[in-house]
């Protein structure tokens, strides 16, 4: 009867064990279940002990186990770093990562290998001994386990193929656009330079102020939970009332309505290169150039004596965007360094917070707040918020506390409540101010929020768009479809500039009853052609630079 019971027992514990493993099987570990684990597996090796007699395995060597822990340390922390991946960045988009990748590195890159090191390593350690474990109890003999070990390592590289685009990557990376330059029809077909057309700005002294807001990843999944399936609260309740409550394109019925991302528009930088000149920011090994020759909405703001200030409060590209506005004719650009000495901010404080120096949501209205007071007109002012990052939010205890501080679901949506709330503070502060009245205030979630938390089981995914005190009533509000491209016109509308044509760089006015290129051809078809865009760019380049020859 002992003997019955202890395998009984035995049987129950392997059959909880291989119930954790599966159910973690694509290393997305919770601590809960870690101290299960462990315990039946300690569980298991006891009354392996006590059954002994009826169970026969092979003797257990101690200097062997190294042998076949590193192995499968190396191919779990593999999978893993797969799956951190995925979860994080847009891996199926190859011109976002490779864009990324050409970037320097600087605080915020060194914040994600901490935080992928320190999420990776402690579920490949537990897993691998987790399978080391199981391949000494259950398979007795050392061929038998290094075959467990190539199949699970084989299953890896299945799941790398499987979920990344290869042949993607390396037709860009083995590409090089100075050999393969073509003229592309569509961007010939569509694109419409500022300079070609005849834009008329307001008149004289009717010139309207410009507030643009970058919301860090904020789509409408974080207002529209039910849709998905999902049956969380609005995560964003006054950026919901707000977008309601003013011109907010794409809407339908009670749901807000937003932006698609297109290819080289859906990460930060992106976005705001493709806003600004309604040309999407993509790559290949070589960056395809930016012409000078194309006119962003801040140089054309410039021509007509636009004060202009651009601020972003965390050090994440910051060089980049700071160089970026300086070329696009910004008079002043501050970073995190700029605002942590204006705001009176403890360093010590914020790297404790994130592990680097960011100025979260909270004080860079603030700091907007100061910009704004004594900002003479017409102005634009840009800036960014950062809590609402991927993977997992920048929780701020001092915004909106949360219970239970290691989940890291509630974490993010403290962070989502947070920059809603702020955003509606920022916003009724701006109506005491003398210039409200005469100020387009246009805020954007700069592209989809890249990591799976909260948003992988939804689908119509858009980023937020809202226009308040639009110089302009749009002929048609509701069920548009429209990419980043149209937002250069847009914006510039939106001050009661009117554009010949109503296009500006790739992009409609959607202001106008005019179609959007999605519209007319579909996103499928519209990042096709896109795709082909590095090629046109050095193409045009190399005619700007004969033509420059001639005149010499």
């Amino acid at each position: 009867m002992q003997k019955i019971v202890l395998r009984l027992l035995k049987s129950l514990a392997i059959a909880i064990c291989l119930f954790l493993i599966v159910e973690n099987y694509f290393l997305e570990i919770k601590s809960s279940a870690t101290v299960p684990i462990v315990i039946t597996i300690s569980l298991i090796l006891v009354l392996n002990k006590l059954t002994k007699k009826t169970f026969s395995f092979q003797p257990l060597r101690p200097s062997f186990i190294p042998f076949l822990l590193i192995p499968f340390f190396f191919t779990v922390l593999l999978r893993a770093s797969f799956y951190w991946a995925i979860n994080t960045f847009p891996v199926k988009d190859t011109n976002t990562v490779l864009l990324t990748l050409q970037e320097p590195f600087d605080d915020f890159a060194y914040s994600m290998v901490k935080q992928y090191l320190s999420t990776t390593i402690p579920q490949a350690l537990v897993i691998s001994i987790v399978l080391t474990a199981f391949a000494f109890l259950f398979l007795n003999s050392t061929k038998k386990r290094f075959a467990f070990v190539s199949i699970y390592f084989a299953a890896t590289i299945a799941l790398f193929m499987y979920e990344v685009p290869i042949l993607n990557y390396i037709h860009i990376l083995t590409d090089k656009p100075e050999k393969s330059t073509g003229y592309s029809k569509f961007f010939a077909d569509n694109y419409i330079n500022p300079d070609s057309i005849k834009i008329t700005p307001p008149p004289s002294g009717q010139k309207r102020n410009l507030i643009l807001i970058y919301l860090e990843s904020l789509e409408t999944t974080f207002a529209d939970r039910e849709h998905g399936g999902n049956q969380d609260i609005n995560l964003i309740p006054e950026i919901t009332e707000i977008a309601q409550q003013n011109i907010n394109f794409g809407k339908e019925k009670k749901r807000i309505g937003g932006g698609l991302d297109a290819i080289g528009s859906n990460f930060t930088s992106g976005a705001t290169r493709t806003r600004s000149l309604g040309i999407p920011a993509i790559t290949n090994t070589t960056k395809a150039p930016i012409l000078h020759h194309y006119k962003s909405i801040y140089k054309i703001l410039n021509e007509y004596g636009y004060k202009q200030i651009f601020f972003q409060g965390n050090p994440g590209l910051y060089k980049e965007f700071r160089d970026f506005a300086l070329k696009q004719k910004i008079n002043e650009v501050y970073g995190p360094s700029d605002l942590i000495q204006h705001l009176n901010l403890d360093t010590a404080d914020l790297i404790r917070k994130q592990g680097f120096k960011t100025v979260q949501d909270k004080e860079a209205f603030k700091f907007a707040n100061q910009v704004l007071d004594t900002i003479s007109e017409p102005f634009s002012l840009t800036f960014f918020t950062i809590d609402t990052h991927s993977p997992d939010g920048f929780y701020d205890p001092d915004c909106i506390k949360i219970t239970d501080e290691s989940n890291k679901d509630e974490r993010l949506k403290a962070a989502a409540r947070c920059v809603s709330r702020e955003l509606k503070k920022f916003l009724d502060s701006l109506k005491t101010k003398h210039f409200y009245e005469n100020t387009s205030i246009v805020i954007f979630g700069d592209h989809l929020f890249m990591g799976t938390r909260l948003v992988k089981d939804f689908n119509d995914r858009k980023w937020v768009n809202i226009f308040i005190n639009p110089a302009k009533v749009p002929i048609a509000e509701e069920k548009r479809l429209f990419s980043d491209i149209d937002m250069f016109p847009t914006i510039l509308s939106s001050l009661n500039f009117t554009i010949e044509g109503n296009r500006l760089g790739l992009g409609t006015d959607l202001f106008s009853d005019k179609k959007t290129l999605v519209e007319r051809i579909g996103l499928d078809s519209l990042n096709k052609e896109i795709k082909k865009l590095p090629s046109h760019l050095i193409y045009e380049s190399y005619l700007l630079k004969k033509s420059i020859n001639i005149f010499q």
